[in-house]
């Protein structure tokens, strides 16, 4: 099974995300694992994956990509932007995880990156999220900044990240549709939050093994 969390900064996403993966023996693909990945397999620093990481192009790579289909040029060429070339990579490398075994991807568009992919019945997908004021205290106390660099984190953060999803899958992060299991990691607290998470995947995963009756 592929397990994806999408969340908002500050949600708790890396901790849910890392009790899940431990729980049921899962690899962990989160943004520190698939930025060192990428980086031995593309070649691009790791410095640079972590520029690009879950943003949208910029507007210079988006200029050339407009410019080369007026021109015919992507008749000739390859044209994606490099983060188009990124997201496949990334593609590829949860499809190759997911071969030997159960794999819990944090962000990176969810089951919107596998759409077509992966069967839905495949893929169990969680959307964690939170009041901004909560999510901005959980972020300095991590990271040990002040409100006004935390706050800014967050609106940035969680801006780049509704813009990457709107642009590469034409998805809406907050669309309940999306998701299996939808928690507010404020009202019900993160260790609450790592149980019920837990809890609906082995259910599902003890389902599939019980014998058909």
């Amino acid at each position: 099974m592929i397990v994806t969390i999408a969340r908002e900064f500050g949600a708790g996403g890396l901790s849910v995300g890392e009790r899940l993966a431990e729980a049921i023996g899962a690899q962990l693909l989160d943004e520190r694992t698939i930025i060192d990945d990428l980086a031995r397999r593309s070649g691009f620093s790791a410095e640079f994956l972590r520029s690009i990481d879950e943003r949208p192009p910029s507007v210079a790579s988006t200029f050339m990509q407009d410019l080369a289909r007026a021109t015919a040029l992507v008749q000739a060429m390859d044209w994606r932007s490099t983060e188009q070339t990124v997201l496949d990579e990334i593609r590829d490398l949860v499809l190759e995880r997911a071969s030997s075994g159960h794999v819990v991807v944090i962000g990176h568009g969810g089951p919107k990156l596998l759409a077509g992919r992966v069967p839905r019945h495949e893929i169990f997908s969680i959307l964690l999220h939170a009041r901004r004021e909560w999510r901005i205290e959980q972020v300095m106390r991590r990271f040990g900044i002040g409100y006004p660099e935390a706050a800014e984190r967050v609106r940035k953060t969680d801006e780049l990240r509704k813009r990457y999803l709107q642009h590469f899958f034409n998805a809406d992060l907050y669309d309940a549709r999306a998701y299996e299991l939808v928690i507010d990691t404020e009202r019900i607290g993160i260790p609450a939050a790592q149980r019920m998470t837990v809890d609906a995947v082995r259910s599902i995963l003890d389902a599939r093994a019980a014998p058909s009756s």
